[in-house]
């Protein structure tokens, strides 16, 4: 049996309603279906664009021309906040750190003086070579414990602690009644070796060093001051002969912001007297007192550095 061949122009021969279906008898050829339109929906052929990325770090195709710009991602917008919510908590804790770095700087350059409760009992609590240094400086130097700028050597420390025992008696008489309790003394020599003195630290009660600076400014007054420290000979150095009754010259003066109280003596090392001045020079009644008063400049050079160095000791231990 034999079928007709198909209709020219329809399909092409051994073809059926749909491309590569086989074409049956009886069956009229069909044009093929052209795809439905839906309102809003892309041209048949077209691939509409997805609403949104396969992946949230997709790139976006740019938009048709004409059509209006997507709307901005509203993930974005909470990525967003949060690097700004970030970014002030950020700002916020450097400034705080710097505020509190800055804070304990400022505590750590702080320099709090336990002056007022140390500096009385000082005296009984340093060592008796740290009280009386190795060698004492010149007023407002910085090298004070440099022995090459160094004004005295020490030579030695007394271990007499009793308030006449380290005072002349003028002075001493000037303490009698102000409940003295203690009275520190050491010896040194200046760079020269020539002259001698003894620097006593008298510790008195709050108060009564106001009273002993009455003392000194009447002393000073007369022509030959008596105020001074009872010298303290040293054994086997050049103070070994140091005595009352080699001492030229006294000075003293009051420790300031302690209930210390300073005074000291001075002499020749070879024993030297000061007395009257030869010829014209001693003509006058006041001869003696000049010739001692280079002797009383030095003990009050030996009462200045040693009121320096208890103000450093203090600042130290502070």
């Amino acid at each position: 049996m034999s079928y007709p061949p198909p209709p020219q122009g329809a399909w092409p021969p051994g073809q059926g309603q749909y491309p590569g279906q086989p074409q049956y008898p009886g069956t009229a050829p069909q044009p093929p279906y052209p795809a439905p339109q839906y309102p809003g929906a892309a041209p048949y052929g077209a691939h509409p664009a997805p609403p949104y990325p396969a992946h949230p770090h997709a790139p976006v195709p740019p938009p048709r021309p004409g059509a209006p710009l997507p709307p901005p991602r509203k993930s974005g917008t909470g990525l967003g906040c949060l690097a700004a919510v970030l970014g002030v908590f950020g700002v916020l804790g450097m400034l705080g750190g710097g505020f509190l770095v800055s804070h304990a700087y400022s505590n750590h350059s702080q320099v709090i003086s336990n002056g007022g409760e140390y500096g009385p009992t000082m005296w009984r609590n340093e060592p008796a070579d740290a009280f009386f240094p190795e060698v004492l400086a010149p007023v407002n130097s910085v090298t004070e414990n440099d022995p090459k700028r160094a004004t005295w050597h020490r030579l030695g420390i007394s271990q007499d602690t009793g308030c006449e025992d380290g005072l002349n008696k003028v002075t001493a008489a000037a303490v009698k009644d102000l409940d003295c309790e203690a009275v520190l003394r050491a010896t040194y020599v200046d760079p020269t070796g020539n002259t001698v003195g003894t620097v006593s630290v008298i510790v008195l009660p709050e108060g009564g060093s106001a009273r002993m600076t009455e003392f000194f400014e009447k002393d000073a007054d007369k022509l030959d001051p008596e105020v001074g420290a009872k010298p303290y000979a040293v054994p086997g150095t050049v103070a070994a002969k140091w005595s009352g009754a080699r001492s030229n010259g006294g000075a003293g003066l009051e420790v300031g912001g302690m209930p210390y109280v300073l005074v000291a003596s001075t002499g020749a090392v070879d024993g030297r007297k000061a007395g009257d001045l030869p010829g014209e020079w001693g003509s006058h009644s006041w001869s003696a007192g000049d010739d001692k008063a280079p002797w009383r400049g030095a003990a009050k050079a030996l009462c200045d550095d040693m009121e320096v160095h208890l103000m450093n000791l203090l600042r130290e231990t502070s």
